[in-house]
Parts: structure tokens; sequence; C-alpha cells
């Protein structure tokens, strides 16, 4: 797929060479394989930038950095496509990749029980005799198989996730129920993908080693509702929670209906 295919469609800024061909994503430079396109993602213990020397070594064919970013000056010929939240634009740039997904994709969120509801969901879904799938802690579930990813995330990377959305749309499933963490959320491994739904169970303490503070915990969870949901998706809002005002505030401003 061209570069330009997979930037324009999301008014991702690029600096140059559209007509690159792109034969695969990653933001390991470990992985990386002749024709990938290297995502330089800044992390709280590392720099992704530091790797770019060694991705395009491995055969990159295009460099997704910060805007600030600068390529080495030895590199040439090389895209360099800058972007303000890097981890969202290659979420969007994997949906592009992966265009296909479930015809009907639910996300739910919360400190305790998304395990639970994601396998319910799932459940009665096949019950009704839907062929359907559920992501998150347990790996992919579908109803013939249980495969775990390698990477213990609860919410997959957007790569991998976006990646398995189109295999399991090829495998004819059309329903997916996606459990989102926080720090999915936060990270916009989310972004990009089509919900028709969005659930949230409750909240407590919980990875404030992460988030700081309950403020900060609590927007990460918001961010289902306030930015990923489209308008026309429905939420589904655990109305004995402390916090159902919060979020039900958050869903009626943008005027996604409420269960």
């Amino acid at each position: 797929m061209l570069l330009s295919e997979l930037t324009n469609a999301n008014k991702i800024f690029q600096a140059n060479e559209l007509d690159t061909e792109i034969n695969g994503l990653t933001a390991d430079s470990r992985t990386v394989k002749p024709g990938y396109l290297f995502a330089a993602i800044q992390g709280s213990n590392w720099d992704g930038r530091k790797f770019i020397t060694d991705a395009i070594t491995r055969g990159a064919a295009a460099i997704l950095a910060p805007c600030d970013t600068v390529l080495p000056p030895e590199v040439e010929n090389i895209p360099l496509i800058k972007a303000k939240n890097p981890r969202q634009s290659l979420s969007l740039i994997a949906s592009q990749y992966f265009k296909s997904q479930p015809r009907i994709n639910a996300a739910v969120t919360g400190t305790n029980g998304k395990t639970s509801v994601a396998w319910f969901t799932q459940t009665i879904w096949n019950l009704l005799g839907h062929n359907s799938a559920a992501i998150g802690t347990l790996g992919i579930v579908t109803k013939t198989q249980n495969s775990p990813y390698t990477s213990g995330l609860t919410t997959p990377d957007p790569v991998t996730l976006h990646r398995e959305l189109n295999s399991l749309t090829q495998r004819d499933i059309d329903r997916v129920v996606l459990e989102a963490s926080s720090h999915g959320l936060e990270q916009s491994r989310l972004d990009g993908v089509k919900l028709s739904a969005g659930a949230f169970t409750n909240l407590s303490r919980d990875h404030l080693d992460h988030h700081g503070n309950m403020k900060q915990y609590r927007s990460a969870k918001l961010r289902l509702f306030n930015s990923i949901l489209p308008k026309d998706a429905v939420a589904i809002l655990n109305s004995d929670s402390p916090e159902f005002r919060t979020f039900s505030a958050a869903c009626q401003s943008r005027g996604i209906e409420i269960i």
C-alpha cells in the first residue's frame, strides 16, 4: 500500500516521497523488515527515535515520529511523517493498512469487570447465533479457540489490534467485544476502531503509579466516551457507580444514546 493512502486519509502531515510502498507497520525496530513503516514513539522509559538508525538499517521505508524529529544526516530518501500525536497516528494508519473490521465492535472499560463483561457479551452473541469474538486479558477468544497474544496487554498495541480485527473479518466473524484498558485508551490504541457501543463498569483506585491521580485515571477511561465512540454509537453505563453522572454527561454532550 502506498504511503499516501495511509497518511492522506487521516490528514496526517507528511514530508515527501508519498509514492513509497509500505509492506508492514511496527513500533519495534527489532521487528522491522524491508518496506516497513517504523513508528518512533516516545514512551515513559525510552524514546523510539533512538532506534531510527537501527530501523533504517533493517530496511524501514518510512519513519513516523514527533514533529520536532530530525533524521540522521546520513539518511537519504526516507520519508519522515511528522505527527503531533504519533501514537494516535499509528493507530489511524493501522486502521487504513488493515482495512477490514467486523460489522459490530463494542468496547468495555472500567477498573473491574472488563473481562467478565466481554466474556458474557461474546457468549450471549454466540448463543444468539452470531459468529463473534472477544479481545482482552484472555487473548483472542472465538467460539472454537482461545489464542493468547504474546504482549500480555489487556488492549493490544494498535498494529496487533487492527491486524487481528482484519483476520477475524476474513474468518467471517462479524461481532467483536474489546477490553479497553486505561493505558490502551490513553495511548490511543483503540483509535481507528469503528465502534457501535461502549460500556463502563466502575472506577476504583488502580494504576495510579502510571496515571498519577484519580483525575487522570478517570480522564483516561472517559476518553472512550468523549473522543473514541462515534456520535451514533450507544453507551452502556453503570448507574450504580458514583462516576455515572460524569460519564453520562460526557455522552450527553455529544448526543450519544445512553442505556
